[in-house]
């Protein structure tokens, strides 16, 4: 008896993962996700990277608090302005367009 038992939450635990990893767990958004409505390309301020900067840290600074938009949208919008640049790969000394929104 035990060993079914066992065999059942392995089976559970393993559709769990499958499923989790194959649709998410997590509903889509359905609201578009652009920086100002009616925008194709959001607004952008140019900073040159000093050591320890990061993306999230850049676009605070420059909002001059947190950020009105999820995290997701900010690498998006930043990927999109500085085209074959990845978000997790600034390099220190380059400038970089930097995305800003609206509070």
């Amino acid at each position: 008896m035990k060993k079914w038992l066992l065999v059942c939450i392995a089976v559970l635990v393993g559709y769990i993962a499958y499923r989790d990893l194959t649709t998410g767990t997590l509903p889509a958004s359905s609201e578009p996700l652009i920086a100002e409505e009616g925008i194709s390309s959001p607004t952008y301020k140019t900073v040159k990277i000093k050591a320890g900067d990061t993306l999230l840290s850049i676009a605070e600074r420059e909002q001059q608090g947190p950020l009105p938009v999820p995290i997701e949208t900010l690498i998006r919008d930043f990927e999109k302005l500085n085209p074959g640049t990845k978000a997790t790969a600034l390099q220190i000394g380059k400038v970089y367009k930097i995305p800003t929104y609206k509070k």
